[in-house]
């Protein structure tokens, strides 16, 4: 299956969907957590949304020393992260900057050390990935689902770029052969199997050794 088509105006989404979408969460579930004192993954955040304690255990069970985030949106997982696992360090980047001032707007963004670090940035696009550095453990959720065929290509190839060690995918693997499009994106990495805990189906990929 090649999809041949995006899913979403991009350039109308945050107002469209996504703002709608946050301000809805936020009302009603607490989406931000509390920071911790001893940085050790809590099974106590059985509350939150699967996808959600996959991300945040992979960072913890994994041990990375630093986070990127392609299509991070208003940041809050880097937020969390942040307030999770203090030493780890996070960046990120969204297509839209509507999306990153909503993080400003109801996150308090603004009061996080790592706010300069998120940055605007179309992932489909090469230019400038090499300025953005290299991160242990590079992830994206529900982003490359939306893309059409090409598109989502180029996604995964600059996160590939991005990436010195680990990639990881939260999407609905109905939307493209993930298994062809990973092979075809990312021929430097391997896929891993029986790493996951929460969400069975990621995808979860290490750079192979030279």
């Amino acid at each position: 299956m090649i999809k041949t088509y995006d899913d979403f105006d991009w350039d109308t989404y945050t107002k469209t969907n996504y703002e709608k979408q946050l301000v809805e969460t936020t009302t009603q579930h607490t989406i931000i957590l509390k920071s911790s004192q001893d940085e050790e993954f809590n099974e106590s955040f059985a509350n939150l949304h699967p996808n959600w304690k996959e991300i945040y255990y992979q960072v913890h069970n994994l041990g990375v020393k630093s986070v990127f985030e392609c299509g991070c949106g208003c940041a809050m997982h880097l937020i969390n992260i942040d307030n999770l696992y203090p030493k780890v360090s996070v960046a990120g980047c969204d297509y839209a900057q509507s999306q990153i001032d909503l993080g400003y707007k109801y996150l308090n963004l603004k009061d996080y050390n790592f706010n300069h670090k998120i940055i605007q940035k179309d992932m489909t696009n090469d230019s400038g990935i090499e300025e953005m550095g290299t991160h242990e453990f590079v992830y994206t959720q529900a982003v490359t689902m939306h893309l059409e065929h090409n598109k989502a290509v180029s996604f995964l190839k600059n996160m590939g770029r991005l990436s010195s060690k680990y990639i990881f995918l939260i999407e609905n693997y109905n939307s493209h052969d993930y298994n062809s499009l990973l092979t075809e994106a990312l021929p430097d990495f391997e896929r891993l199997e029986n790493n996951n805990q929460y969400v069975p189906n990621s995808a979860y990929l290490l750079r192979k050794k030279k």
